[in-house]
C-alpha cells in the first residue's frame, strides 16, 4: 500500500538509493538520475501542495517529529501521503528503526535511509528488532547473527572492550545491518500480503507504536481505499486490532448493503468451523446432513457467526476474507470479540429478521456463541429457538437429532412443501451473492437471468448461457463468469462482462484510450483515461474503448489508475474487438 508502482524500483542499503529500470538491474548504462521534490510541514510558511510535480520522490521535511507523538506519527502521515501523488515515492528521512520500519511501510512510505541507526550507534544504543540497548548494558551473548555480532564471536563483552571510536563504528553498522534486514523481511510480506500480521506483532514491542497502529485505524476511509478486496493468504486475526481491519469492516459493510437473503422460511444460525469453505468441515457437513434429512432444506437460510467476521451468509462462505481467515480458538471470548460480533448481528437481524417466520440457532449448549445470540434476540425482541442443550455439544447424536426434528415440526405446522436445495440451486445462489458482493446489490439477478446453467465442483463453479440440460462446462463462447476460489472472487468472461455493462454502467468500468492490446498483457496507468473510483486492487472490472471490451483484475485502486502516470492499473484476462 502507497509503494511505488511501474516501470521503476527503488533499492536501498546503507543510506545509499540507486534507481534502475525494471529488468536492467545489473547493467551501471541503464541507471537513471532520480529526481525528488521537498514536502514541507503545513505550518510552515514556505509550505505547498503541488500534485502535479514530475518527480519521483517526495521528502517529507522534519520527518523526525513523528517519533515525538503517537497521534503526530499517525495523522502525520497519513497527510503526507495523502498530499503524494499515487505513483510517488515518499521519503521519511532519519525516522527509520527496525523496530517501526514495518509501520511506516504500512502507512505507505516507500523509502527510508539508515541515518537513525547510525546515530543512535554513535550514541551508544545496540539496536534490536523489538528496541534498543545501551551498549554498557549489554551481557553476554550479543542477540544478533549479522558480520558485526560474528566478528565479535557474539560476546557482548568483546565489543564494550573495544576503543571508543571503533566500538561506536561496529554498532552503527550492525544497527544499519539490522535495518537492512528488517527492509527486506517488509519487502517479503508485501509480496505475500501478510504485512498487516506482522504490524500487529511487531508493534507489542511498544506501547507508543500499539498507540500509533490504533490511531491508524481510525482512519478507515484512507487504508480502505488503499486495501486490496483480495489476497491469496490467509488473514490471521491474532490479536484485538484485527477487529478494525479494513478486511473486517468492509466484508460486514457490504454484507449489509449488499447482500439480499434468498426467500426462505426459516433462519438458521450456525457457529463457524477451523476448515474454510465452513461447508467442507466435518462439523458443517454433519449440519447440513441433519438440515437435509428433515427434508426442509430449500426454506432454509443458513449464517455462520464468527470473530472476526461477525455474520457469514452461507452463499459468501467463499468469498474472501471468509474462505481465508483464521483466530486462535480457546473458547472465551473478551468483551471487544462479543461487542464487534453481537453488532454485527444485531444489524443482520434489524435488517432482515421480519423476512423469516422462525428463527433457530445451533450451538454448543452454553457457548458464547449462545449467550451473544440470546442477548441479541432479547435487546430487539425476537424469540430465537436454542437446539441444543446445556452443556451439549453441537455435533452430538441427540443435538443434531433435536437440529431436525424441530426444523421438521415447525415447517410442517407452517404447511410447507417438502423440498431439498439442488446442487445447481445451490450454485446459482452463491454466483448471484458473490456478484452482488463484488458489484453491487441486485447485479447478481441480472447475471443469472435468461437461460444459463451452472457446472464444476463446488465451491469452483462456472456460470454459463445455455439450459441447465445442456453440459458446457467451461467453453469460452458461452462461459459467463466462474467462482476463483484462489481469492474468492467471481471472475467474469467478455460475454459475462457485455451482459453486465448495461447494468453497471460506469461501476467498476475502466476507459482507455484507443491502443492495441495484447492478450495477457497488462494496461498502464498511462492509457487510463477514467476508472470508477469505488475500484480497489483485486477487484475485476470491465474495460473498454472504442474499439474494444475486456476484463481483468484491477491492480491499482481506481483513483490510482487516473491520478498515476506509470505502473500497472490492470492485468488483462481477455478482451474482443466491438464493431
Amino acid at each position: 500500500m502507497g509503494s511505488v508502482c511501474g516501470e521503476r524500483r527503488f533499492s536501498f542499503e546503507f543510506g545509499e538509493m540507486l534507481i534502475f529500470s525494471e529488468g536492467s538491474e545489473g547493467s551501471e548504462d541503464n541507471w537513471e538520475v532520480p529526481r525528488g521534490a521537498l514536502l514541507l510541514p503545513e505550518e510552515h510558511p514556505l509550505a505547498v501542495r503541488q500534485k502535479n510535480l514530475d518527480v519521483d520522490f517526495i521528502v517529507l521535511a522534519y520527518a523526525s517529529r513523528i517519533l515525538k507523538s503517537a497521534r503526530d506519527f499517525a495523522s502525520i502521515l497519513i497527510s503526507a501521503r495523502e498530499s503524494v501523488p499515487a505513483d510517488v515515492a515518499l521519503w521519511l528521512p532519519a525516522v527509520a528503526t527496525p523496530e517501526n520500519f514495518s509501520l511506516l511501510a504500512y502507512c505507505g512510505v516507500d523509502i527510508v535511509d539508515n541515518a537513525l541507526p547510525l546515530l543512535e550507534g554513535y550514541e551508544g544504543f545496540y539496536m534490536l528488532e523489538e528496541g534498543k540497548i545501551r551498549v554498557s548494558e549489554l551481557r553476554g551473548e550479543l542477540p544478533c547473527a549479522c558480520e558485526v555480532c560474528a566478528s565479535l564471536d557474539f560476546s557482548a563483552e568483546r565489543l564494550r572492550e573495544l576503543p571508543v571510536e571503533e566500538r561506536q563504528r561496529k554498532v552503527a553498522r550492525h544497527n544499519s545491518l539490522l535495518l537492512a534486514k528488517e527492509v527486506r523481511k517488509v519487502r517479503s510480506l508485501i509480496q505475500r500480503g501478510e504485512l498487516r500480521e506482522y504490524v500487529e506483532m511487531k508493534v507489542r514491542s511498544s506501547p507508543f507504536l500499539t498507540a500509533v497502529l490504533r490511531l491508524l485505524d481510525a482512519n478507515y476511509d484512507f487504508f480502505e481505499k488503499r486495501t486490496p478486496v483480495a489476497r491469496r493468504s490467509v488473514m490471521r486475526a491474532n490479536t484485538m486490532e484485527s477487529l478494525r481491519r479494513v478486511e473486517v469492516r468492509r466484508f460486514a459493510a457490504r454484507v449489509l448493503e449488499r447482500f439480499e437473503p434468498p426467500s426462505r422460511s426459516v433462519l438458521l444460525i450456525l457457529p463457524c468451523s477451523a476448515k474454510k469453505p465452513y461447508s467442507l468441515s466435518k462439523s458443517h457437513r454433519l449440519f447440513e446432513s441433519a438440515v437435509a434429512a428433515s427434508g426442509f432444506q430449500a426454506h432454509i437460510h443458513e449464517i455462520i457467526l464468527t470473530s472476526p467476521l461477525g455474520v457469514v451468509p452461507r452463499e459468501l462462505e467463499v468469498a474472501y476474507p471468509a474462505a481465508f481467515y483464521d483466530v486462535p480458538v480457546t473458547g472465551y471470548w473478551d468483551a471487544e470479540e462479543r461487542s464487534w460480533v453481537s453488532a454485527c448481528l444485531r444489524s443482520y437481524l434489524e435488517k432482515n429478521a421480519k423476512k423469516f417466520n422462525a428463527i433457530f440457532a445451533h450451538f454448543d449448549g452454553g457457548s458464547a456463541y449462545e449467550e451473544i445470540c440470546r442477548e441479541v434476540a432479547d435487546e430487539l425482541g425476537l424469540e430465537i429457538q436454542f437446539t441444543c442443550e446445556e452443556g451439549e455439544r453441537a455435533v452430538s447424536k441427540d443435538a443434531l437429532n433435536r437440529l431436525r426434528s424441530e426444523i421438521e415440526d415447525f415447517c410442517t405446522a407452517e404447511g410447507l412443501e417438502k423440498r431439498h436445495l439442488s446442487a445447481t440451486e445451490r450454485a446459482l445462489f452463491v454466483v448471484k451473492a458473490l456478484a452482488d458482493f463484488q458489484f453491487g446489490k441486485g447485479v447478481g439477478e441480472k447475471l443469472v437471468e435468461g437461460s444459463v446453467c451452472v457446472s464444476g465442483k463446488y465451491p469452483q463453479i462456472s456460470l454459463a448461457e445455455g439450459s441447465s440440460g445442456e453440459r458446457c462446462g467451461r467453453c469460452e463462447r458461452c462461459e459467463l463468469a466462474r467462482v476463483v476460489p484462489a481469492y474468492g472472487l467471481l471472475a467474469l468472461s467478455v460475454s459475462g462482462a457485455r451482459k453486465l455493462e448495461r447494468i453497471l454502467g460506469d461501476a467498476y468500468k475502466v476507459e482507455i484510450g484507443d491502443f492495441p492490446l495484447k492478450a495477457k498483457g497488462a494496461i498502464f496507468a498511462g492509457g487510463v483515461l477514467n476508472a470508477d473510483p469505488q475500484i480497489r486492487v483485486n477487484d475485476e472490472v470491465i474495460f473498454r474503448n472504442s474499439t474494444t471490451l475486456g476484463v481483468g483484475r484491477a491492480k491499482m485502486s481506481g483513483w490510482e489508475m487516473t491520478e498515476a502516470r506509470k505502473g500497472v492499473a490492470v492485468r488483462v484476462r481477455e478482451f474482443s474487438t466491438e464493431k
